[in-house]
């Protein structure tokens, strides 16, 4: 191996996201419809106000991801009970998002390459991320992870990245971070001397200055760089 251990992102580096969340986003609209004889487009405007409202309220915090806040406030739109109907709509979210996570070709395979020896790093809350380790079973493979709510940071914060390093117990330049999103996960963790592969599998236009950066636009890609 390449490296003594890897960072590892989760959301969009280990499976794609945005197909996954307008799954479940869409299992919440026909409820809503259903329930309330609401019009889809009132649903989803509602939606994305909540969910904008609460990223600007606890900007860079692990809350502003927060699904149980988003649907409160979406309620709290729709003038529909919150305390009855939030988290009903939360599960219904989260279980059609769990049951449609389908991990990338060739994630099992790095996974084994580095099996106990991978630190999760990860944005959103601990509680849903656990959820999604057991359904993927990265907890068969990872033995540690770092949550933005339990750093109280969000990357490209390094203190995401030092506590990861700290809990593997390992330098700066003994590992490698992966991860989809090169502001956060590739910057963030290059800005501290850390390795970065980022996995652009949307074809996103950035400008590499650092020796440290490596781009991959296919999964298994990132074998032959580790």
């Amino acid at each position: 191996m390449k490296f003594k251990a890897l960072l590892l992102d989760i959301d969009n580096t280990l499976y794609d996201y945005n197909n996954t969340h307008n799954i479940a986003k869409k299992s919440v609209v026909e409820f809503c419809k259903n329930k309330f004889n609401i019009d889809e487009k009132v649903i989803l405007k509602a939606y994305e106000k909540a969910r904008k409202n609460v990223h600007i309220e606890l900007s860079e915090t692990a809350a502003s991801h927060n699904r149980l806040i988003y649907f409160q406030k979406m309620c709290e739109i729709l003038k529909i009970n919150p305390l009855e109907n939030s988290f009903i709509i939360y599960n219904i979210y989260w279980d059609a998002f769990l049951e449609n996570i389908i991990p990338f070709d060739g994630v099992y395979k790095l996974l084994e390459k580095y099996k106990n020896n991978i630190c999760l790093v990860t944005d959103l809350t601990a509680h849903i991320q656990y959820r999604k380790v057991e359904k993927l079973k990265l907890n068969e493979y990872c033995q540690a992870i770092v949550t933005s709510e339990e750093a109280g940071k969000e990357k490209p914060h390094p203190y995401m990245f030092m506590l990861a390093l700290k809990k593997l117990d390992l330098k700066a330049d003994e590992v490698c971070m992966i991860g989809d999103s090169f502001k956060k996960d590739i910057f963030g963790a290059s800005n501290l001397g850390i390795n970065a592969i980022w996995f652009n599998h949307e074809n996103k236009s950035e400008s590499i200055e650092s020796d440290l950066i490596k781009e991959v636009k296919i999964f298994d890609e990132i074998l032959e760089l580790i």
